[in-house]
């Protein structure tokens, strides 16, 4: 028997072939008193997720190919974004406390309620943006200037709110009853969503068929309150719009901490710091309805 030895690579190449090498020029694909109400609630454009699996399901997308494997990595990118969102709700309470201690801010309040629409306009425009233009969101320093202008608008709508609220009944009870009541269910759906082994961020399908249903319930609560004077079909639509956003509150934690089936991009955190704010601020403004429209 004779033993025969591969001839002299002078390229250091693999004498026995590429076994299981992709071809070449392979290349991944592309990748509230009466007649005073919140807001209804915003359109919740799709996010992009950065799904696991993806050895699993075949594909492959570069821009969200990192999965946080390093546990670092991830517990930063989640501080990051819970220390901006207390940032946003630190300037909110701010804002809401103004005109409890100045008298001008108070009469012009009273005064300007074409300004809150005009906010209202600006929360729109700015939500929009920050959450369906992945370009900008992730652009220093547009990103900040666009958060800090949407969170000064969601600032001043709250003041008004709270501002008419406490105007109607005469008593501060109700704001911080609200206020309460918002603090102990928004960490309580925190440390659920956290702690769960349940994946939230598989039930998007079902999120969106209630919210479309609660949408059409919504408009029709506030044309009944407007036009007919019957509060009660508010008083429900309140109730089930803060539940509603509790929910999307858990899902929103689930997808920031990762390790679902879906899981944001460790470049989203002003998408993922915008989407807890605003649930938490939705989720106050449909306490305080519900609780001053019960008074």
């Amino acid at each position: 028997m004779s033993y025969q030895q591969p001839g002299y690579n002078p390229q250091y190449g693999n004498p026995y072939g590429n076994q299981g090498a992709p071809p070449p020029g392979w290349a991944p694909p592309p990748g509230q008193n009466q007649g005073f109400m919140p807001p209804p609630p915003m359109p919740r454009p799709e996010p992009h997720y950065a799904e696991q699996g993806e050895a699993r399901t075949g594909v492959f997308d570069p821009k969200y190919s990192f999965h946080f494997s390093d546990r670092s990595i991830r517990n930063a990118f989640v501080r990051k974004v819970f220390m901006l969102v207390t940032v946003m709700l630190l300037v909110v309470a701010v804002m809401t406390a103004i005109p409890f201690m100045n008298p001008e801010t108070k009469n012009f309040v009273r005064t300007s309620m074409g300004m809150y629409w005009t906010g209202y306009g600006v929360f729109f425009v700015t939500y929009l943006v920050l959450v369906c233009c992945e370009s900008v969101r992730r652009s220093f320093p547009a990103n900040l200037i666009l958060t800090a202008i949407f969170t000064l608008a969601t600032g001043y709508m709250t003041m008004i709110t709270v501002f008419y609220v406490i105007t109607a009944h005469h008593k501060v009870d109700t704001v911080l009853l609200a206020l309460v009541i918002c603090t102990v269910c928004c960490a309580t759906v925190i440390i659920f969503a956290s702690q769960t082994k349940y994946d939230l961020t598989d039930c998007m399908g079902i999120m969106f068929i209630l919210s479309m249903c609660l949408l059409v319930f919504g408009i029709v609560a506030i044309v009944a309150r407007v036009a007919f004077h019957v509060s009660w079909m508010y008083t429900v639509y309140a109730l089930f719009a803060s539940i509603l956003f509790m929910m999307y509150l858990a899902i929103d934690v689930q997808l920031l901490m990762g390790g679902r089936k879906f899981e944001l991009s460790p470049e989203d955190h002003i998408f993922a710091a915008v989407q807890i704010f605003i649930d938490i601020v939705y989720i106050f403004w449909m306490i305080l309805s519900l609780l001053g429209s019960s008074k």
